[in-house]
């Protein structure tokens, strides 16, 4: 290149740069992003930050978008509910797919709209009712309205995550992630026993589907190698899938739903209509409830699965993971797509797997993408038997009840948190042993859906109940010849459980405030009686 030129070639250079400065400030991390020093757990094959080689990566992300698009089937449950059209039903699909895999690459990607965590998002189950009624009373044009306000109410609330960390100590989020293992039981053993058409009599093929498939993972997660662990749901969907096919226990003919599907096509997307039905507007709001409990839930279990020394919640994470929700809905209003949420049962996958990378997360969404513009591989995947998914729901489940029991006893408990705990898992267990939400009125219905709304519900009302008459500052006054260990001992340990302070620090602190309570008595420095005195914040 000749001299002369050179100038206005850096003069373009230094245009594009200005031009793409405001672009790369707004998805560049904000302050308060940086990963946070860990302890890597050891069962963990690829963590967090680590860069997952290709032969690696692609099986890996090929399974977590497989079981999100498994999960397409809420819309279609909605849709027919409604009886909308075939074109209608499959334009939805195909939006939505579009949209869950935007959603998906924006959460795992570290910056001011994402968690940077490994969360896949796949259609809402809890948002089939408010779908439902969208589309009797408006059809697309209106649920997609619902749709877009459920996202904007999201992006208000990302804002008041941070502030709501008292609300949201361990044990809160414990009783959440443990319900959120609860919400799935029931799901998983509709479909492993064969109930799902509201029959009563158990069936043995879908049970032996659902075992195979479950012991499969389980074997491969419990006893293979590292490496091999990567493609423990692969290995036992797949087995399942095909035992499935040949005992007959999966009837469909998946040659005469596929011949209906194109194999290639542009999605069909349909603009919203601005029209809303203030009547929807309770559904709306329990809707940004229940799925603020469900991103913490499963953000929380995401954490904790990356660290093996996990304390307390990490709400800037939370808030940018319900920024990355907010965005979603918007997107997905906006094409007429379906309310999407975080996917719990890509956390039981990830675990089964040992790998969190969020680079998985990233190329899973970029398969959800492209699955838009192929419909036969999106009628594929819900074609997915249900006893396999119920295997792999049943094993979600298991983790995430033990994840949940642990955050619930990592601090110590008092007579307080004991009840705490208790009455919000039996207010959750009630719902699931007595559904009875048919006698409640149509707009609260969605908050008695599941077991985890109302645990969680209840298990915050607890918490802001029970921190009444907790100081953050305690005294006692030392009695003259009292044995200076068992004194300080006895005031910390009271002290530690009225707090909720973890184990470790008050085991810590006991010999400390003990050595120094018997220096000051044994060296006579004290005028008078001596005062202990502990703060916790």
């Amino acid at each position: 290149t000749p001299a002369h030129h050179r100038p206005a070639r850096l003069h373009w250079r230094g245009a594009l740069r200005a031009a793409l400065r405001p672009v790369r400030k707004l998805i560049a991390p904000a302050r308060g992003t940086a990963p946070r020093p860990v302890r890597r757990p050891s069962t963990l094959v690829y963590g967090l930050e680590d860069k997952v080689p290709l032969s690696a990566l692609i099986p890996l992300s090929t399974q977590h978008a497989m079981l999100a698009l498994t999960f397409l089937i809420y819309p279609i449950v909605a849709a027919t509910e409604a009886g909308l059209p075939e074109d209608q039903i499959e334009a939805m699909l195909s939006a939505c797919a579009m949209c869950i895999g935007l959603t998906t690459i924006i959460q795992c990607s570290r910056t001011r709209f994402g968690s940077g965590y490994l969360g896949i998002h796949i259609p809402a189950a809890g948002a089939i009712p408010l779908a439902v009624q969208a589309l009797t009373i408006g059809g697309l044009g209106l649920m997609a309205a619902t749709t877009i306000l459920v996202g904007v109410c999201q992006l208000f609330m990302a804002r008041l995550v941070r502030p709501l960390r008292v609300l949201l100590p361990p044990e809160v989020c414990g009783v959440a992630v443990t319900m959120l293992g609860v919400s799935l039981a029931s799901p998983a053993l509709r479909r492993a026993l064969g109930l799902e058409g509201g029959g009563t009599q158990v069936e043995l093929g879908p049970l032996a589907v659902s075992m195979v498939t479950l012991v499969l993972i389980v074997s491969v997660t419990v006893f293979a190698p590292r490496r091999f662990k990567l493609f423990a749901v692969l290995v036992g969907a797949s087995s399942g899938w095909a035992l499935a096919m040949f005992s007959g226990v999966d009837p469909t003919d998946m040659g005469a739903a596929l011949a209906k599907a194109d194999f290639v096509a542009l999605p069909h997307l349909q603009l919203p209509s601005l029209a809303l039905e203030p009547r929807l507007f309770p559904l709306v709001a329990l809707l940004v409830m229940m799925g603020l409990v469900d991103v913490l839930g499963v953000t929380v279990s995401l954490e904790k699965m990356n660290d093996a020394e996990w304390r307390r919640a990490d709400m800037g994470a939370a808030g940018r993971a319900v920024t990355a929700c907010g965005i979603g809905n918007i997107l997905n209003g906006m094409t007429s797509g379906f309310q999407s949420g975080l996917s719990s049962s890509a956390v039981g996958l990830a675990f089964a797997t040992g790998a969190t990378a969020r680079s998985i997360g990233i190329l899973a969404g970029a398969v959800i993408f492209a699955t838009a513009f192929f419909p036969k591989a999106i009628m594929a995947l819900t074609l997915i038997p249900s006893p396999v998914i119920g295997g792999i729901l049943l094993y979600t489940s298991a983790y995430l009840l033990v994840a949940g029991m642990d955050l619930i006893l990592s601090r110590r408990l008092s007579e307080r948190r004991v009840f705490l705990v208790g009455l919000s898992v039996l207010a959750g267990l009630s719902v699931a042993l007595l559904p009875l939400k048919g006698q409640l009125p149509f707009w609260i219905q969605p908050l008695f859906s599941t077991p985890l709304t109302v645990a969680a519900c209840c298990a915050i009302a607890l918490n802001l109940l029970f921190r009444i008459g907790i100081s953050k500052e305690s005294s006692f006054l030392v009695p003259e010849g009292a044995n200076a260990f068992l004194t300080a001992q006895d005031f910390l340990e009271r002290q530690g459980d009225l707090w909720g302070a973890r184990r470790d620090v008050i085991a810590a602190a006991i010999p400390v405030a003990a050595q120094a309570l018997e220096v000051i008595v044994d060296t006579g420095i004290a005028e008078g009686p001596v005062e202990l005195r502990a703060r916790f914040d």
